[in-house]
């Protein structure tokens, strides 16, 4: 497996770590998994003498040149180089404690080739994606995908219809918040991304709870004008055993996908909540009209998109309307902190753009 501009990393040595684990790249061109040793207690309070003041900012303080660097890497570990480098800085002993942590830490960053492995959770997974491939989760952010569930009423045991474009990323964080215990009919057309659903790596009784559902059979009074429910049937049974056991497994298929629009006809869901893109406006505007129908009166809707006009006249119709309570438009903001000893601030760098997207939500009443 590959892990950006690092080395291939060999699976065995992934398998055989348990999350939390560091795996750290060798002289000799292998992972090794690093140990930990204990961590020495950080002093209550820290006594800072030295000051930066009169450090340059002109790189004069190295005495080591590139090319040294690049030969100490050939023969080193990466802890090795970062210590050579610390020892012939004419200014690191001069620094603050915290600015030599900071200057070994960016070093380390540069040198050392370690990855850490963390259980794939809905935040870690989340946040991957949106600085990876914001695109394909719909600029959804960790902060408003936990408002979503907050403001859908997600819970165990609950039954929702749901379109999600992200990846199966809302579809995942449903199934674990329900715990095995519900539906969630994720409408679908044309095709049902489940990168996502599939990373997080979910017990069966959870990926049971997710059932996907085409909107054509929706949309649809007649099941045998919906290819997505039709079984083809031939005059005679194939003589090929593979073709046969083809055909048996798209029946069973099929079988599955009508027990799950039955199950969805058959009772009105808790709540409807809706992830889109920019592209996907009016296939939000059907899965909504359709939603609607069968939500029952006091389950929730909650949706999702990046332009307010749209959402803001929505906000008007439902408020102006006798079916809807506690209709709200909302916009998130998050700032990321350090929090060190002495050093707790808001990061001084950050991403940030003027709109991530908004929050329609509110609760039926009546029909």
């Amino acid at each position: 497996m590959r892990m950006g501009k690092y080395p291939a990393i060999p699976v065995e040595a992934v398998l055989s770590a348990p999350y939390g684990s560091v795996l750290r790249r060798e002289v000799s061109g292998g992972w090794e998994r690093k140990r930990r040793g204990a961590e020495a207690a950080e002093e209550e309070k820290v006594e800072v003498q030295e000051n930066n003041q009169h450090l340059s900012q002109d790189n004069s303080a190295q005495s080591l040149s590139p090319e040294e660097v690049r030969d100490l890497k050939k023969t080193c570990d990466g802890e090795a180089v970062v210590e050579a480098l610390a020892s012939n800085s004419a200014t690191f002993a001069s620094k603050t404690k915290f600015a030599q942590e900071k200057y070994l830490k960016k070093k380390a960053q540069k040198h050392v080739q370690q990855v850490t492995l963390l259980r794939p959770t809905v935040m870690e997974l989340c946040e991957t994606y949106y600085r990876q491939s914001r695109g394909k989760v719909c600029g959804l952010r960790y902060d408003y995908l936990s408002s979503l569930l907050c403001h859908a009423d997600v819970r165990s045991g609950a039954r929702f219809l749901v379109l999600d474009n992200a990846a199966g990323l809302v579809i995942g964080a449903m199934a674990v918040q329900l715990g095995g215990f519900g539906e969630i009919f994720r409408v679908f057309r044309g095709g049902c991304p489940e990168k996502g659903l599939i990373e997080l790596d979910l017990s069966e009784a959870e990926k049971a709870t997710v059932r996907p559902v085409a909107l054509e059979a929706l949309q649809s009074s007649d099941w045998s004008n919906c290819e997505w429910l039709r079984v083809s049937q031939g005059d005679e049974a194939p003589s090929d055993p593979a073709v046969a056991s083809r055909q048996e497994a798209r029946a069973a298929r099929v079988r599955q996908r009508r027990e799950a629009v039955e199950a969805l006809q058959a009772t009105r869901v808790d709540g409807l909540l809706i992830v889109a893109g920019d592209d996907d406006a009016e296939l939000a505007a059907e899965v909504l009209e359709i939603g609607l129908e069968r939500l029952a009166p006091g389950g929730r809707v909650a949706m999702f998109g990046h332009h307010l006009q749209p959402l803001a006249a929505l906000q008007g119709t439902w408020r102006c309307s006798n079916n809807f309570v506690d209709v709200r438009l909302e916009q998130l903001f998050t700032r990321e902190y350090q929090v060190l000893p002495a050093r707790t601030h808001p990061h001084m760098v950050a991403e940030a753009q003027l709109c991530e997207g908004f929050i329609l939500s509110g609760s039926k009443v009546a029909e």
